[in-house]
């Protein structure tokens, strides 16, 4: 009798042990793409270990991980090479192909008043951004400052003294995966937040020239740098980027994902 009890006790040990591990590889992150609302994002799907891999941009990752916090002090940037790409500033487009005023101060072409008069007569232009450190630094929906929000202030200063009339800079945060529908509602006048310049941002929107050279990055876990050391181990990983982003993208093409 007390040879069968020991018999079923290990039995269902056995079982025990087999639904253990079962439940723990259901828990492991499978190869697939996850969009998030935010860059930052990345960093907290990294730590909580429910992605492999963040696809970011390199100007935000390097800023980020060279803080000292409990956020950056596991993870790294893998040693896989995405091609270089430039940051523009988006405005709607102008008539006619030609650039809008706006873009035209920096881009020497023949100019549309269009978005300038709307601007102009509005006495303010309101642009979206996220935040995206070091382009945008800030709590909640306020920036209280970075790159790109100085660099629009004092860019909209000297539009202000050239067009003889001040031009307010209001900041609006949004969702970077709808910044279309935010620019084709006019609810923003401009895109000036780490844009990546793309030819369909270029199609759809007037861009201004670039300002900043940039590229996209692989951030893992420190413990992980050896094993996505390539675009092949990537495609074996679960990836997290923002939605509507050029990680996003690159996360798409690396997956095969249309």
């Amino acid at each position: 009798m007390k040879k069968k009890i020991t018999v079923i006790v290990s039995i269902i040990s056995i079982v025990f042990v087999m639904a253990f591990a079962l439940a723990a590889c259901n828990k492991e992150t499978k190869p697939g793409y996850t969009a998030l609302s935010a860059q930052a994002d990345v960093f907290k799907e990294l730590n909580s270990k429910t992605a492999d891999v963040g696809i970011m941009d390199y100007t935000m990752a390097n800023y980020l991980l060279s803080v000292d916090s409990a956020m950056a002090k596991n993870l790294t940037i893998a040693d896989v090479e995405f091609e270089n790409e430039y940051y523009g500033t988006a405005f709607r487009k102008a008539a006619a192909g030609k650039y809008n005023a706006l873009t035209g101060l920096v881009n020497k072409s023949e100019a549309d008043n269009t978005e300038l008069d709307y601007i102009k007569n509005k006495g303010k232009i309101v642009i979206g951004f996220t935040l995206n450190a070091p382009m945008a630094l800030g709590e909640g929906d306020k920036t209280t400052g970075g790159f790109d929000t100085d660099l629009a202030k004092a860019v909209f200063a000297k539009i202000s003294e050239k067009v003889g009339k001040t031009i307010d800079v209001e900041f609006k945060l949004i969702d970077w995966g709808k910044k279309e529908s935010e620019m084709e509602a006019k609810t923003i006048d401009c895109v000036w937040n780490g844009l990546t310049v793309t030819p369909a941002r270029a199609a759809q929107w007037s861009i201004t020239m670039n300002y900043l050279e940039n590229k996209q990055c692989a951030v893992v876990r420190k413990a992980d740098k050896d094993k996505y050391n390539s675009y092949d181990a990537l495609k074996k990983a679960r990836i997290v980027a923002e939605d509507g982003s050029a990680g996003g993208d690159a996360a798409k093409e690396i997956l095969g994902i249309k």
